[in-house]
């Protein structure tokens, strides 16, 4: 199928073709930009996704922001985008990537020691959180990365007691909480 006709149907109401039109290689950039925010799957999967990245250096640029987020956030998502939102200006791809199950240890280092407390309170969520990042997190300035933790289900019991003293009102009544039937 050409560009042309793909751009036709990727205006379809067709679910089923549009998601098609999403994974086609043949697929034109902004096109796809159009669907990854319905087909975040079938765009991140598209096999020509690579080589649009090469052929136009901005190509995520001129998609919208919420779905570039979106694709970030996803666990398929290629490499070279959790690069980008490691080093994207705007903090709110720092915050969409920090979950990210790929990361690896030094980048999740990394954004555990990031200004933004979003960011930070998204890698005391993570599952694998190491026991040096916890205890790096335990003494956060921002009551919010410590609220975090103290939802944690795997929380060692010295960490736990730290927190049942924290100066945060709201940090020592999450984990108050916890002891309730």
């Amino acid at each position: 199928m050409t560009a042309a006709q793909l751009t036709v149907l990727s205006e379809q109401l067709s679910p089923e073709l549009r998601a098609a039109v999403a994974g086609h290689p043949n697929t034109p950039a902004a096109v796809l930009g159009r669907l990854a925010a319905d087909y975040p799957a079938q765009v991140l999967g598209n096999p020509a996704l690579s080589l649009l990245r090469l052929a136009h250096p901005g190509l995520l640029e001129g998609w919208p922001t919420d779905t570039v987020l979106n694709l970030v956030a996803r666990p398929q998502a290629p490499d070279w985008l959790r690069r980008y939102a490691l080093a994207h200006a705007d903090s709110r791809f720092q915050v969409a990537v920090a979950g990210h199950p790929a990361l690896t240890l030094d980048e999740v280092r990394q954004l555990a020691r990031h200004t933004v407390w979003k960011v930070r309170a998204r890698v005391a969520a993570r599952p694998d959180l190491s026991l040096e990042l916890l205890t790096l997190l335990l003494g956060d300035p921002d009551y919010g990365v410590r609220l975090v933790l103290a939802a944690r289900a795997n929380l060692p019991p010295d960490a736990a007691e730290r927190l049942g003293q924290d100066a945060s009102l709201l940090v020592r009544q999450a984990m108050r909480q916890r002891l309730l039937p």
